[in-house]
């Protein structure tokens, strides 16, 4: 049977033919954060956010011939960004929606910038939201009471331009001012808003895990409500709650999970070939000092009814399998969830990749060690129907967390470890995966030496970004087949990275945008890939 299953899941070819694409014109290498948005009308928006020279946008056309450029004058935001937040990046109604979020004297606000889509243009800027001022209490609160700092989040329908905001008020005194919730309209007009409690105002702790939006017909969120041992003893309830069209109070549907809980995670992702949400609940087992054991539990719930599936977990058995028997590594394999994602059939694909944590003396997480990942693929009910493991070896600045490649997918950009070194490694050596009628595709970069080592031999570890070459895997019926995106390099020197973590696919076009970069000028372009 483990010949069987290695013979299956574990074919890998190597492909050194060159990828067929379209190329812009070339331009200077982005120095900030930047992300591509592949609009409805085939043009295609880029942006960038730089540290001390502002927001600076470019639009392409059909063709891929830039249409406009220019840097975004702001009367909200000034040119020096500092500390900041990408709550999302969306094409809404032909606009490109940036929701920025920033702190004025402490105290968090929402700007919600519309940027043209036929002229690049800048249309508008609004304060749409802010929080209250955070005090020093509160971030010692964060810092070590597992209090959440608070946020303003952004949901997107992933199937129309209905949207929802967030208020995530974690220091507000009573507890039903701590989660607001607000459905939007395309025209961003508020159709509905309100506050959550838990049922019976029983739990004195609500955290906010995920959410989805359906829609003018609702809003569904998943929240984990707890009292400690100072606020009536330790214990715990997960819910999730709809917020309906002309509703005012949240129809509520408790988990079947009642254990307390330090900390505790959440992630949604739409299933839209069985209608349903794939919910991904993460919660600490354990916890000594920096180390972590944690649980991962899957439910399917049913967004319109609230119907909760039976609950399962990952089987790891055939990642193992190939972990063990053909890349001859000596631990079993278990590792950080960097994606979710729906393939053509409605089966939930888990990207899952090996972690380890680098501690600095007395300076908190200073970097993290990317392993070996697996794909695992699961029918709705939990069973594992095909596995495949990459070998990989990379290490990134900072903390590295769950959920990375759908945050990026849409435009989030965290605050922490992003303003020093660590935003290099963090974008560029982030993983994508894109789902087809026809295959899976994972992007990412590596060097040409990694590539070609055997399975069995590990790789070597990769810190800098200029040594790398962007690389694609295509999985398809139980075999995986590599090649190098622009050829195979033909030195050490001649390599084109890519920063994986502002690509784009549009499925109507099946254009996969994402943007180049030759070490050698300093010079980048935006690639456009056909994935079939």
């Amino acid at each position: 049977m483990k010949k069987i299953i290695l013979l299956l899941m574990s074919v890998i070819t190597l492909n050194s033919f060159s990828q067929k694409q379209d190329k812009s014109v070339g331009f200077e290498e982005p120095q900030g954060w930047s992300k591509l948005v592949q609009l409805k009308n085939n043009n295609t928006f880029f942006v960038e956010f730089t540290k001390k020279e502002g927001i600076n946008v470019m639009l392409f056309d059909a063709t891929r011939k830039k249409i406009a450029s220019d840097k975004l004058t702001l009367t909200m935001i000034d040119d020096k960004l500092g500390y900041y937040i990408i709550s999302g990046i969306y094409e809404i109604a032909g606009d490109v929606a940036i929701f920025y979020q920033k702190a004025e004297d402490r105290t968090p606000v929402l700007i919600r910038i519309l940027i043209d889509g036929k002229t690049g243009k800048l249309k508008s800027e609004e304060k749409i939201a802010e929080l209250n001022k955070i005090t020093t209490g509160d971030a010692y609160a964060a810092a070590f009471g597992d209090v959440d700092m608070p946020d303003l989040k952004i949901v997107k329908d992933p199937e129309s331009d209905y949207y929802a905001l967030i208020r995530y008020n974690t220091f507000a005194p009573e507890t039903k001012d701590r989660i607001e919730v607000f459905h939007y309209s395309p025209q961003h007009k508020v159709i509905n808003k309100a506050n959550y409690t838990a049922p019976d105002n029983k739990y004195k702790f609500t955290k906010y895990l995920s959410a989805y939006v359906h829609k003018d017909d609702y809003v569904v969120i998943g929240t984990y409500a707890f009292n400690t041992k100072k606020s009536g003893g330790e214990e715990a309830r997960f819910y999730v709650s709809q917020l309906a069209k002309g509703k005012t109070k949240k129809k509520k549907k408790e988990l079947a999970y009642s254990e307390f809980y330090k900390g505790a995670r959440g992630h949604f992702i739409y299933n839209n070939i069985k209608g349903t949400i794939n919910m991904v609940l993460i919660t600490d087992v354990e916890i000594k000092g920096d180390n972590r054991k944690y649980d991962i539990v899957f439910q399917s719930i049913n967004p319109t009814t609230l119907q909760l599936e039976k609950p399962y977990k990952i089987d790891y058995t055939k990642a193992n399998d190939i972990y063990k028997n053909k890349l001859n590594r000596k631990d079993d394999f278990f590792g950080m969830i960097q994606g979710t994602f729906i393939d053509k059939n409605g089966n939930l694909i888990v990207l899952s990749q090996n972690t380890t944590i680098k501690y600095g003396n007395g300076s908190g997480i200073v970097g993290t060690f990317l392993g070996d990942f697996a794909l695992i693929t699961i029918s709705p009910e939990g069973k594992v129907i095909n596995t495949a493991v990459i070998p990989a070896n990379v290490y990134v600045s900072g903390k590295h967390k769950e959920f990375n490649c759908n945050d990026i997918r849409t435009g989030y950009r965290p605050a922490d470890s992003w303003d020093d070194p660590g935003l290099a490694s963090e974008q560029y050596f982030a993983i994508d995966v894109i789902t087809t009628d026809n295959s899976n595709y994972i992007f990412f970069n590596n060097t040409q030496e990694n590539m070609e080592l055997p399975e069995s031999e590990e790789p070597k570890l990769v810190k800098a970004i200029s040594i790398t070459t962007a690389v694609k895997y295509t999985y398809s019926n139980n075999t995986i087949k590599k090649e190098y995106i622009f050829g195979t390099p033909k030195d050490k020197k001649d390599n084109d990275f890519c920063n994986f973590s502002s690509s784009d696919y549009n499925a109507s076009t099946k254009s996969y945008a994402t943007l180049v970069t030759d070490p050698k000028t300093k010079k980048s372009s935006i690639v456009w890939l056909k994935l079939d």
